[in-house]
This record gives structure tokens, sequence and C-alpha cells, in this order.
């Protein structure tokens, strides 16, 4: 029944990233120095011009990188909760609501990222108030009691997990 109720408040969120220099993520050194491989470009460098022709190290370019995440509105204005990782290094950021038609995605703006909690708050325009999540205290939680994450994961609508609380009061410790 919990899950049901938050359903409405359950986002998608789909980003677009633009990656300067693609092949050079795959694990390739950047600083051009030689890795001690004997190869021309070193490691992962060397191993795609061996096998594949030469796309290791060649710069062919932007190209366009999606990804998807899922997120909770937290106020009928249209503020929406979701990771940090999700929205961090995206040009474009959409949401879907549940009861969008398919295909149907509404522009959303970043609003402010936390690295230490890997939050981020974005925003969408709506010319309608949006079903927010109530917020519960999570003082009055304990070791033990059940929880419920429901989310929208790699475009899946009305994913449901169940765990317990396993500690409190533990320190983020960065990294």
């Amino acid at each position: 029944q919990i899950a049901k109720q938050l359903e409405p408040s359950v986002v998608n969120i789909n980003t677009e990233s633009t990656i300067k220099n693609p092949h050079r993520r795959r694990g390739g050194q950047d600083d051009g120095e030689d890795d001690g491989s004997g190869g021309s470009g070193g490691g992962m460098d060397d191993f795609f011009n061996r096998f594949f022709g030469g796309q290791g190290g060649a710069d062919t370019g932007p190209i366009r990188e999606r990804s998807l995440g899922s997120g909770v509105i937290v106020d009928p204005k249209g503020y929406i909760v979701t990771n940090r990782h999700v929205v961090e290094k995206a040009d474009r950021v959409r949401v879907r609501f549940e009861d969008d038609p398919p295909g149907i995605q509404h522009d959303a703006k970043v609003i402010g990222m936390d690295q230490e909690t890997d939050l981020a708050v974005i925003k969408v325009e709506m010319d309608r108030s949006l079903p927010a999540a109530k917020m519960g205290n999570s003082d009055s939680m304990q070791v033990g009691d059940w929880v419920l994450a429901v989310g929208s994961p790699f475009g899946l609508s009305e994913t449901v997990t169940a765990g317990i609380v396993s500690a409190k009061g533990r320190d983020i410790v960065p990294g």
C-alpha cells in the first residue's frame, strides 16, 4: 500500500552528456607518456590499435552519452531529489512522470548538488501541482525497522526493494 501511494511521486530521469574524447575514457593514457609496454599509445590504446584498427587513442570527436536514474518529487512546485552522480556531468536533464504518455519528457534544471551525500536537487517547471512524497522524520527510526526503496531505475517503472535499517549515526568519511 505504501509503494502504491508513492508511485506518483517517483520519476524517471534521463540525462545526456558530451564526452569530448571518448576513446581516452576507456583507460588509455591521457598524458601522452609511454607506459613501457612497447606500444605507441600504451595500455588500452595499444590493445585497440592492434585488434580494432587504431580505434583506441584516436580522437574521433565528441559523442553523446545517455544515462538513466530515479528521483522523487519533494515539493509540488517541481523540486525533485535524485543522486548527484545521475546529473553531475549532464548537459541536458529530462524527467518523465509516471502518468506521462510514452515519449513525453520535461526539461529540468540542476539546482544544487552535494558530493558527500551523492544527492542533487533538480527542478522542472510545470503548470500544475505535482504529487510530492511526504517526508518522514529519520530521528524516529530504529535499527531493525523495515524500509522500502521505490524507484524507476534504467527506465523501469514501479520498482520496489525492501530492507531493514542496519545502523544509525554513521559518519560520512570523505574518500
